[in-house]
């Protein structure tokens, strides 16, 4: 009688340890389901904050200059009033302007030009 009871603890030991593990693997998994969001987020922002500078230089320094830069996620940008609004999948972020802007798609390299006052972003 005492092997029988020693299979039982240890088969009760494998299913809590196994239990343990089960839940363990499924808040990692949820853990990098939420900072792959994350990631994607900041890296959005992170264009966004890039292109949107780089425009505003562009403005600032006047007719015929321009800037290369390379966007690490794919955006659309769309001039409204005095802002421009940028637009990926699932987001969406505005930032005032200056000059105004030509709408486009964008991703990779992309250059952006002063011509006569208006902002012309396209890809390289």
């Amino acid at each position: 009688m005492m092997k029988g009871q020693l299979s039982f603890e240890y088969l009760m030991l494998f299913l809590v340890s196994l239990c343990l593990l089960s839940i363990s693997v499924f808040a990692l998994l949820n853990i990098k389901v939420y900072s792959e969001k994350a990631s994607d987020t900041i890296v959005f922002r992170s264009s966004v904050i890039l292109l949107s500078n780089t425009i505003n230089e562009v403005c600032a320094l006047g007719d015929g200059n321009s800037r290369a830069v390379f966007l690490h996620h794919n955006l659309s940008i769309e001039s409204e009033n005095e802002e421009i609004i940028f637009t990926a999948s699932n987001y969406s972020l505005t930032k005032p302007i200056v000059c105004n802007v030509d709408s486009a798609r964008l991703s990779g390299l992309v250059y952006v030009e002063n011509n006569k006052g208006s902002i012309v972003v396209r890809q390289h």
